[in-house]
């Protein structure tokens, strides 16, 4: 065992959700195997935790108000005795890692997710905030340690120097799991979980689905759950192509009911697109690894992180960003072959099981932060 103290300093902490939050307390609820102690640093906030929540792990509460939460952060971070047996994981470079620096904490290492590199269509991003600041941060700490390879690409355009790595996020695979199915029919069940955003591809999907010749339209169905802006321009889309007795909207989908959700289809479907001019991207994707735990193939596509998520041919498909022929032959290609869909999920779960659980992460990232 590691002889010193890991802190998890994240303001993205259960019960706030998202998936910088699930991560923390997934790395929270297991380093303790390789540190002496475990301690999360955190902003004080009421609600519910994930329905796998884990007691077992000391968490310091900062307060709420801007302001006040950065200074007592530092406070707290100043006090510490004895900083160089002291390792911070934070949860993103700004203002997390920034006032690590500023406490004079040693060893520092950043978690990189994808969306907070981007500068988007922000000039003061572009031209200040990430090639200074970003740069700097990014420069000082220990390590950044990025969810995917695309992300770490991201890290590396902002500071070429910086001591990062790729670290591709793992599931709960315990939690999301097959579960016995009660197929009622044989139409071929699409499900997408995300929020509904126009980076996401729903109207893709939807596109692609109302191409498709009647005779193979009508054996499919597509599950829609999340919420967001762009819900009501997809519905209006739906009924504008005349697919809306194929499509059902679910709203939003609690984390207790999800593996049952993801267990009720067949395909999981979600063609997130990337763009230059965006500060929208899918730096990993951890609806797909969800998805696949639970013995359902994935559809992606080729952008963000998503390819760290999704294999090709190995518990899932790749295709390429807004490729409607691609994705309208393999719709056709699983409704003419439905054992294709059965034999693609018992791999995307060994897939899981061998190579992105949470234990599995942990033992990499112990590694990154020895």
């Amino acid at each position: 065992m590691n002889k010193r103290q890991l802190i998890i300093f994240s303001y993205d902490y259960p019960p706030s959700n998202g998936g910088i939050a699930r991560l923390c307390q997934e790395i929270a609820a297991r380093m303790n195997q390789y540190y002496d102690t475990v301690k999360v640093l955190t902003v004080n906030k009421q609600g519910i935790s994930h329905p796998y929540n884990y007691d077992q792990v000391e968490i310091v509460k900062l307060p709420q108000k801007r302001g006040k939460r950065e200074w007592s952060a530092w406070k707290y971070l100043k006090a510490l005795p004895n900083k160089d047996k002291i390792d911070v994981l934070c949860g993103l470079w700004h203002p997390e890692a920034c006032l690590c620096l500023m406490a004079g904490i040693k060893n520092i290492y950043v978690l990189a997710h994808g969306t907070e590199l981007l500068a988007g269509a922000s000039t003061f991003r572009k031209k200040v905030w990430l090639p200074y600041y970003a740069k700097w941060v990014l420069g000082s700490v220990k390590r950044v340690i990025a969810n995917s390879f695309y992300t770490l690409e991201l890290v590396k355009k902002i500071h070429p120097r910086a001591n990062a790595v790729a670290l591709p996020l793992a599931v709960n695979h315990h939690y999301f799991k097959p579960l016995l199915k009660n197929k009622i029919d044989s139409n071929l069940k699409l499900c997408t979980v995300s929020r509904v955003l126009q980076f996401k591809g729903h109207d893709f999907i939807a596109r692609t689905i109302a191409s498709l010749p009647d005779s193979f339209r009508e054996k499919l169905h597509w599950n829609i759950a999340g919420t967001g802006e762009y819900l009501n321009d997809i519905k209006a889309l739906v009924k504008q192509l005349k697919i809306e007795d194929i499509v059902t909207f679910e709203g939003f989908v609690s984390d207790e009911k999800l593996p049952q959700f993801y267990n009720e289809n067949d395909v999981f479907v979600l063609c997130t697109r990337a763009s230059e001019d965006s500060s929208q991207v899918e730096g990993f994707g951890l609806v797909f690894l969800e998805a696949q735990a639970c013995g359902i193939p994935a559809i992606g596509t080729r952008t963000g992180g998503i390819p760290d998520a999704v294999k090709n041919e190995k518990g899932g498909w790749l295709i390429e960003q807004d490729n409607q022929q691609q994705l309208r032959d393999l719709i056709i290609r699983l409704l003419k072959e439905p054992s294709l869909t059965s034999e693609m999920g018992i791999k995307a779960r060994k897939r899981v099981e061998t190579e992105a659980t949470w234990q599995l992460y942990c033992e990499r990232l112990n590694e990154y932060l020895k």
